[in-house]
């Protein structure tokens, strides 16, 4: 007996089906979808692979063929419909198969076998305490690492990992510069983890309500596709408080009570803790959570409970839809329209796209629920490929849509109110206090202020290794400021800031942070808790859990957050929203700028007035009278899609034609402009030469918005088609024709910074 494996991350010189002898021993546990090891090369080095597909013969000289080592796992990692899907999504996302199955296969299943782990531990408290107290650290990462383990004590590497978003480098670094130890140890010493999914307090996650007829209607049309088995996508547009997410638990029921499984995906770690509340408080213990934040162990308990049928409801993020679901009858993408379900790393992947592509294969329907779809899936309903189902009242009969007040900034400054908070939302937030209310406050902006800019110049306080301006933070240590990039790390004390322009040395801050706004509310209202989130406060495990559960709890009265407090989330005590630096949403080179802006405000709208009492909104900008703020204000989503599909449809960008990305990066400026001159030349010829029907432009080349990033300069083209298979063919031709050590080129059909 004779098996074809894929092998798991194979690269592109190697990422081909290779058949392997099954020994008799192993013949029974070798299935479609089993994760084995084999030799591979002269070396016979041992590798990964998934069984895609078992023969009873071989074609060839029997003699060249190696046997399997082992079989990692008993039962299949694989469901049929995943192994299904390894060649789709290769020639989508332009990636290699073995790719895909390491996406399908996370690292958690393999490091299941190995119970040894690498702990790190700080050498000395004391000594690290020293070292950020100095300031020597240039590197955030390093920072972050020190302050965790003196916060947390001795723990995993990829706890770290996990929860600091750094790189085993960054780790080696700090143990290379004598401040943490490396040691390796049995898992079973592993420190205490948070539980995954918590019990479900009694009250409004476990109470059932009476659907209003809007909601019977497209329950009831979701759930006959669902019947039907056919791969059906439905577009659930519902102003924000329709309850949409009743509709989503209705139909999940019915799946789950009939033996089926459901994937349902969030766009944010923040959402993960109360859709699961809802989620078992209604349809009871067969939930798993998938997310980064889980340890090794709790991930693969995890996957392994979902891959059993344990689990029949699977809720994460975008990764999620790669869960090996049994029996896959839904998808539920909430607030479908958000950036992060498209990868922004390689395989640039989008979950919208794979979970349609998995639809086709398994027949399952797809729902897609948003306040504000993206402008491609509204057009796509429009045009008949999806069905469209609306929800155009809020849930319960006592929710009104807040009123949205617009606020000219430029006149709040000459009354001395400064930028920050404007005279009315002031007003707004102190009646909402004394009644007992709560407030919420998006900046999508974290740290102490937004940069520095110099007196002498004008120009911002930029990242030496980054063409980017500078994040000002306060240190919560020893109460000083510094200056953060964002994209690469690096840190200084803003003390010894210098102008990359003119290298003067006296700055004015310029705009403001979540960290600023923090400490200009402990001012302003003593007597009230403020909480705040965003990407520096949620760092640690169960962040994002226990900000969420204290505001819930009432234990403060102000939240204040970045786009994550944005979505989803529902606190009727919040009467008072306030949209603070909404120029900022649109101060971006990207095409869906306006969209992103008009989504962002609509959806934090979204959180007042959730409850009894009517909601307030505030939306402060320097130029209130621009139509985008107009149509927030009125929550009038279709008079915003129309002049948004006029703009896409003169410029022939999406939905109307593909548009795909070539980034080329290079460490030297000189090699770089030579070689983006030189496939600049071939795009042009090779275009040329393509039938017409393609419809092809090419623009470029043209610097990156962030031109300088981690030491490598960037330069990038434009390719606009027909459709994104048109786009891949361009890709492939690419690869195949180019020295990818010479041409470092990064790929990407759908880019979302366009």
């Amino acid at each position: 007996m004779y098996c074809s494996v894929i092998l798991r991350g194979a690269t592109k010189q190697i990422d081909r089906p290779f058949t392997y002898r099954i020994p008799e021993e192993l013949a029974a546990s070798v299935l479609p979808g089993s994760l084995v090891t084999v030799p591979l090369g002269l070396s016979n080095s041992q590798r990964y692979a998934v069984v895609i597909e078992l023969d009873v013969g071989f074609d060839g000289d029997p003699d060249i063929v190696k046997d399997i080592s082992s079989v990692v796992s008993g039962r299949p990692v694989l469901n049929p419909d995943q192994i299904a899907l390894i060649d789709k999504i290769s020639d989508r996302f332009n990636c290699t198969k073995g790719d895909v199955v390491e996406l399908m296969v996370p690292s958690c299943v393999i490091n299941h076998k190995n119970p040894v782990e690498v702990f790190v531990q700080l050498v000395s408290e004391q000594k690290a305490t020293e070292v950020l107290e100095s300031e020597k650290l240039k590197a955030i990462s390093h920072i972050n690492i020190l302050e965790y383990l003196l916060e947390r004590g001795k723990c995993t590497r990829k706890e770290l990992m996990a929860n600091l978003s750094c790189s085993t480098a960054q780790v080696k670094a700090l143990e290379d510069k004598g401040l943490v130890v490396l040691t390796k140890e049995s898992s079973d010493l592993e420190v205490p983890q948070m539980n995954v999914i918590n019990d479900v307090p009694e009250g409004k996650f476990t109470e059932e309500y009476d659907l209003s007829d809007e909601q019977k209607n497209a329950v009831n049309e979701i759930i006959k596709g669902i019947v039907g088995k056919k791969d059906n996508t439905y577009l659930l547009f519902g102003i924000t408080g329709s309850g949409k997410t009743e509709v989503y638990l209705n139909i999940a029921k019915k799946v789950i009570s009939e033996g089926g499984s459901v994937i349902y995906m969030v766009p944010e770690i923040s959402l993960t803790p109360q859709t699961i509340n809802w989620i078992k408080g209604r349809l009871g213990d067969s939930v798993a959570v998938l997310h980064s934040r889980l340890t090794d162990k709790q991930r693969y308990e995890q996957w392994d409970n979902i891959r059993t049928g344990k689990a029949r409801v699977i809720v994460g993020p975008r990764s999620g839809v790669f869960a090996p679901a049994v029996n896959l009858r839904l998808i539920i993408l909430d607030e479908e329209h958000d950036s992060s379900y498209k990868a922004e790393s390689h395989p640039r992947y989008s979950a919208r796209d794979v979970a349609r592509m998995r639809s086709k294969i398994t027949g399952c329907s797809v729902v897609l629920g948003s306040a504000t779809p993206s402008v491609e899936s509204f057009y796509a309903a429009q045009m008949g490929a999806f069905k469209l189902l609306e929800l155009k009242e809020r849930a319960r009969q006592e929710a009104r849509l807040p009123e949205i007040i617009p606020v000219d900034m430029k006149e709040q400054v000459k009354l001395g109110a400064g930028d920050m908070l404007s005279l009315p939302l002031r007003q707004a937030m102190s009646v909402a206090f004394s009644e007992n209310k709560q407030v919420i406050l998006l900046l999508n902006r974290r740290g102490f202020s937004r940069t520095l800019i110099c007196e002498d110049c004008g120009e911002p306080v930029t990242c030496k290794n980054c063409s980017v301006p500078m994040t000002l933070h306060n240190n919560r240590r020893n109460g000083t400021q510094s200056l953060i990039c964002h994209y690469c790390g690096y840190t200084i004390p803003s003390y010894e800031a210098r102008c990359s322009f003119c290298n003067g040395n006296h700055f004015t801050k310029a705009g403001f942070g979540t960290q600023q706004l923090e400490e200009f509310l402990h001012v302003l209202y003593p007597h009230e808790k403020v909480l705040r989130m965003d990407q520096d406060s949620t760092m640690t495990p169960g962040a994002h859990k226990e900000i969420i559960e204290k505001f819930a709890d009432k234990q403060a009265s102000i939240l204040i957050g970045t786009q994550m407090i944005a979505k989803g989330l529902d606190f009727p005590d919040v009467t008072v929203v306030g949209v603070l630096g909404s120029d900022l949403m649109l101060a971006s080179s990207s095409f869906k700028a306006s969209e992103r802006a008009f989504q962002l405000i609509t959806q934090a709208a979204g959180r007042a007035g959730r409850g009894e009492a009517p909601g307030k909104v505030f939306i402060q900008s320097y130029r209130p009278d621009q139509p985008l703020f107009q149509f927030a204000c009125t929550q009038n989503y279709r008079a915003f899609y129309d002049q948004e599909i006029e703009y896409r449809q003169k410029l022939r960008l999406p939905p109307f034609k593909a548009v795909g990305e070539i980034v080329l990066s290079l460490p030297d400026e000189d090699k770089l402009v030579q070689r983006a001159n030189e496939l600049d030349r071939y795009l042009k010829e090779f275009l040329g030469f393509q039938d017409k029907k393609y419809q092809f432009e090419v623009y470029g080349p043209v610097p990156c918005v962030i031109y300088e990033l981690r030491g490598r300069y960037r330069m990038s083209f434009v390719i606009k088609a027909v459709n994104k298979s048109a786009i891949n063919g361009v890709f492939k031709r690419l690869i195949a024709d180019f020295d990818h050590t010479k041409y470092p080129m990064s790929f990407d059909n759908d880019p979302q910074d366009g």
